[in-house]
């Protein structure tokens, strides 16, 4: 589980990121330190053979010395005519003049001092030269200065003309203590800082991801049924904030759909068990005993008719399960919308002049790409509508225009109006506004809400305005095509 865990896998990246980093500062610091230090020491090692040289007798004196004296006796010589060292001059040998002449450093025993002659034999070293730097000096190098290291101590060679060697040391002990000492300091402060680094990266992690904690839990109590419950956007402008106001939307949707669901199911059992009761009904005052064919015929047609509104109530419920589906079957096609507008006005007109309600109208030819059937049946619905809830005298008028890139529809009428806290409630299914009288004449409460699902089917949008005592008037616009040119 901890692998896959967001915060241990940020936990782990920060981690092998800050450990990579402080490693790298840390050996760069190390390494600055010691290259440092070193240079200190040859630099004052170059700086000591210097004036040394002359001292020890590592290089000819200066003309007008030595040699212009008349008692200047020439060196010892050998058997094999080789210079001999001067007397006392091996182990510890002399130096050329005072003592005082000799640098600091040599003076206060830090350095040493170590001369050689071309066969590699000490001619001349200090009392503090280990035993181990007395060794050969290795004259095959071809610089006349040099620089090495030899075990725990650095040396600064200079090769004279005559194949001699003369060099000064230092021992690097104590630059290896402080080296070590710095070291254990590096390793104990580069595990603080990564402890303290992953201690402010765990809390760091930990707070950022709270939102994603909190937005699980949320998630977990409404998919337990606790639909009004919400995520809290903390900081709305960070991504975070962004999904908790996206997921809270989705949300509300949710609820919104479960809820109309509900609605949906306990209207159309509702719907539905008015004429099941009354065919249950007729069948069981028809079965309990011998009728005369006339009280048959009666009770089969009101069975009829109570099917009959179950047949429509069941066509309505599957239409509308298509559109909701996405499958709502429309047959595309350009067509002129006045074409369709004026089938609607023939289809409904003899059931205008029965109710007494006249009909007027105001048809432009406007080209749309629409299903015919469909559009025509939401032409319908509407005219029916307002020749239905109003009452004998009025006028129903239905227009049709473009205006811009949109074909405008609108049916209106001077009837009795709709109260304004039911408009936002007018497409709704099974919504009626007078339900007693609605149900009365048959009406299921689906009709609106077919009629929006076509048009927004067909890209298009339908919306409604009433006032009491004044009439209502519906407009649906829907996108228009070019007109064919002639």
């Amino acid at each position: 589980m901890l692998p896959q865990s967001i915060r241990w896998r940020i936990q782990a990246w920060h981690g092998f990121l800050l450990v990579c980093v402080v490693g790298a500062l840390l050996f760069a610091f190390y390494g600055y330190d010691r290259a440092e230090r070193l240079r200190e020491i040859d630099a004052e090692l170059q700086s000591t053979l210097t004036p040394l040289l002359p001292a020890i007798g590592g290089r000819p004196p200066p003309m007008g010395m030595d040699r212009g004296r008349d008692d200047a006796q020439p060196p010892p010589r050998d058997s094999e005519g080789r210079d001999e060292p001067p007397e006392n001059s091996h182990p510890r040998g002399k130096i050329n003049g005072s003592p005082d002449r000799l640098p600091e450093g040599i003076k206060s025993g830090r350095l040493y001092y170590i001369a050689w002659t071309p066969e590699n034999i000490v001619r001349i070293s200090s009392a503090n030269a280990p035993a181990e730097a007395l060794a050969s000096f290795q004259s095959e190098v071809s610089a006349t200065r040099s620089l090495r290291t030899r075990g725990w101590f650095r040396e600064a060679l200079h090769y004279g003309p005559d194949g001699g060697c003369t060099a000064v040391g230092i021992s690097l002990a104590p630059v290896y203590q402080h080296l070590h000492r710095l070291a254990f300091f590096l390793v104990g402060a580069g595990i603080v800082i990564i402890a303290l680094g992953l201690s402010i990266g765990w809390w760091v992690a930990g707070r950022a991801l709270r939102p994603l904690i909190e937005i699980t839990a949320t998630a977990q109590k409404i998919s337990g049924g606790d639909l009004s419950k919400r995520i809290n956007p903390s900081d709305a402008e960070s991504e975070l904030g962004q999904l908790a106001t996206v997921l809270n939307g989705t949300f509300d949707k949710i609820e919104r759909m479960l809820e109309e669901q509900l609605r949906f199911t306990a209207d159309a059992s509702h719907e539905l068990r008015t004429p099941i009761a009354v065919l249950l009904t007729q069948i069981q005052l028809s079965l309990s005993r011998e009728r005369t064919p006339e009280e048959y015929k009666k009770t089969l047609e009101t069975c009829e008719r109570a099917a009959e509104r179950m047949r429509l109530l069941v066509n309505q419920l599957i239409e509308l399960a298509r559109v909701d589906a996405g499958d709502a079957s429309l047959v595309w096609e350009k067509c002129d919308l006045g074409r369709v507008a004026r089938d609607a006005i023939e289809f409904i007109d003899p059931l205008a002049q029965k109710k007494k309600v006249t009909l007027q109208h105001s048809i432009e030819s406007v080209r749309a790409r629409a299903d015919v059937m469909k559009l025509g049946q939401v032409f319908i619905n509407l005219l029916n509508n307002a020749i239905h809830h109003n009452g004998e005298g009025v006028e129903v008028c239905l227009s049709v225009h473009r205006s811009g890139d949109k074909a405008v529809v609108r049916i209106a009428d001077n009837g009795v109006g709709i109260p304004s806290d039911a408009l936002s409630h007018l497409f709704d299914r099974f919504y009626r506004v007078d339900k007693a009288r609605a149900r009365g004449k048959g009406n299921s409460g689906l009709g609106l809400a077919i009629c929006k699902a076509i048009v927004e089917g067909h890209g298009g949008t339908i919306r409604v305005e009433s006032e009491l005592g004044k009439g209502t008037e519906f407009t649906i616009e829907l996108p228009a095509v070019e007109s064919r040119k002639g």
